[in-house]
């Protein structure tokens, strides 16, 4: 027995019933999809030969309601077949089902143009099965429990104040150290190298000791030292009476030069002997010839600037 919802489809079918001889066949991919679950129906049409044949391209709005309804992804993809004596062609749909049970594919009827006429092809009776994805007995579905509150403690500085002024401590101990390493390391003018050499000497307290020929020996040598530092002309390889030669500028302020040289040069290679006093005028005398010979370089230096600074 057919109900009212059958009886409206068949008086539906035959109001848009064509006059003209056309074949209809629809494909779906599958024939029972999920909510959502896309799939692919393709329409063939044959007509006579010389008709045209339109394919809908959206579904219809009237059929299902905004929200469920079918849903068109896409274009279709149209394609005409090649064949004699009548026309063939294909229309392949992207579709997806938001409601479940059956569903119709919800698109508009095709339109085909023959002989000045104009027939009507419905796919209204073709569709698909939706199945719902949620289980049998929705109430058996079990809530996940409640995260547990976001604990927000303050954070603590200190540590952090303690490390870094910790480490900017260690930084301004570095580089003090630095700057003493570089300060004590620093290279001294000749004269005050003498000075220091001479007064290390001395604490060393060598002709008190007994050790006469070697403070004689080391006296000379830090004049000889400062001789050739000071004096251009002077190399620390020369012998005595090249380096007499050579500071020939100089014999006029340290006129006692020659003398201590060759009493140095006794006690150094000819290992003469020498007395106390005799150790410690030649000491003093080293450090006389310094002092003279400095204070005249320095005077020459300074008339040297003066004549540059008037011309």
């Amino acid at each position: 027995m057919i109900g009212l919802a059958g009886l409206a489809f068949l008086l539906q079918a035959a109001a848009t019933a064509p006059q003209i001889p056309v074949q209809l066949g629809v494909t779906v991919s599958a024939d029972t999809v999920t909510v959502g679950e896309r799939f692919i129906a393709v329409l063939r049409v044959r007509a006579p030969e010389g008709a045209t044949i339109d394919f809908p391209t959206t579904v219809d709005s009237a059929a299902d309601s905004a929200l469920t309804g079918m849903e068109l992804i896409g274009k279709p993809a149209i394609q005409t077949l090649p064949g004699t004596g009548a026309v063939t062609m294909t229309a392949a749909y992207r579709l997806a089902a938001w409601d479940v049970g059956l569903q119709s594919l919800s698109l508009t009827d095709i339109v085909v143009h023959y002989n000045g006429q104009t027939g009507y092809v419905s796919v209204a009776d073709r569709g698909v099965f939706v199945k719902s994805v949620l289980p049998a007995d929705t109430t058996l579905r079990v809530p996940k429990p409640l995260r547990p509150a976001i604990e927000i403690s303050p954070f603590n500085w200190l540590p952090w104040l303690v490390a870094l002024a910790a480490l900017a401590a260690a930084l301004i101990a570095w580089r003090i150290w630095v700057w003493y390493r570089n300060r004590k390391n620093a290279p001294v003018d000749p004269f005050t190298a003498a000075q220091r050499e001479f007064d290390r000497i001395d604490a060393m307290k060598l002709i008190q000791s007994g050790d006469t020929r070697r403070h004689a020996a080391l006296m000379a040598d830090v004049m000889r030292e400062y001789l050739a530092a000071r004096v251009p002309e002077i190399e620390r390889s020369h012998t005595s009476s090249e380096l007499l030669a050579a500071g020939e500028r100089v014999h006029s302020v340290a006129n006692q030069l020659g003398e201590l040289l060759w009493r140095a040069d006794l006690v150094k290679f000819a290992r003469a002997d020498i007395s106390p006093d005799d150790a410690d005028r030649l000491g003093k005398s080293a450090r006389e010839v310094v002092q003279t010979v400095e204070d005249y370089l320095v005077g020459e230096e300074e008339k040297a600037r003066e004549t540059r600074q008037a011309a």
